[in-house]
């Protein structure tokens, strides 16, 4: 007889958590990219630039993780579903 160890309950917060998280990743990510461009009008010394590039280098990764995040997101969310089936036969 086979044997499922999961809970699925704390994989379903999870996901919740996850999608909360994603959502407001990409929006405070996204304002706080507006933002430091219309300071860029009244605050321009090399602190301000060097923000910029470390903006621009974390936007990399931010949008390499956003772009995936869906995918993950429906896989967890198929993989709950599946479990929650097999658990109820």
């Amino acid at each position: 007889m086979s044997r499922v160890n999961t809970d699925v309950e704390k994989m379903d917060q999870f996901l919740v958590h996850l999608r909360r998280f994603d959502k407001s990743l990409e929006d405070e990510f996204r304002s706080m990219i507006g933002d430091w461009r219309e300071l860029g009008s009244v605050w321009t010394d090399d602190k301000y630039h060097q923000l910029g590039k470390d903006l621009t280098a974390a936007a990399q990764g931010v949008e390499r993780y956003l772009a995936t995040a869906d995918s993950h997101e429906n896989h967890l969310a198929q993989l709950i579903q599946r479990l929650e089936d097999f658990l109820r036969t």
